[in-house]
């Protein structure tokens, strides 16, 4: 230890006292898991009932529902949920292409084969020793 003008420099490590240690008690995440797919449900639900309501669409229409089930593919990516939904990210691929092709027709139905892969799954019915 060196003192310089009244100031104490140098401490070693035996002078340096650690906080105590507290238990943790392993932290719980309760939330629910969503849905594989959500968010890819969701757009395909809504380009669907847009492309449902009757006259053509025009260029400006299809580039939205492009841009809606492209941001989708993303988020369905981001949250890892592509290799859940496979088959439906396939069919909204298509989808995109035919778009792409001034063929909302075809679109549609590549849309409504997505459709039925991101059906949600009926829940397990509730036996009496989990009911309250």
């Amino acid at each position: 230890m060196v003192a310089k003008h009244d100031v104490v420099v140098g401490l070693g490590p035996e002078l340096r006292v650690a906080p105590p240690r507290r238990r943790r008690e392993p932290v719980i995440d309760k939330r629910p898991v969503p849905a594989p797919g959500r968010y890819l449900r969701t757009a395909v639900d809504t380009v669907l009932a847009e492309l449902a309501a009757g006259a053509a669409p025009d260029m400006q229409t299809l580039h939205r529902f492009d841009d809606t089930l492209r941001g989708a593919l993303a988020w369905t990516a981001a949250v890892g949920d592509t290799c859940r939904v496979a088959a439906a990210v396939h069919a909204v691929r298509d989808a995109r292409e035919r778009l792409d092709a001034k063929e909302p027709d075809q679109a549609k139905l590549a849309l409504l084969t997505a459709q039925s892969g991101l059906t949600l799954p009926m829940p397990a019915p509730r036996t009496p020793e989990h009911m309250p």
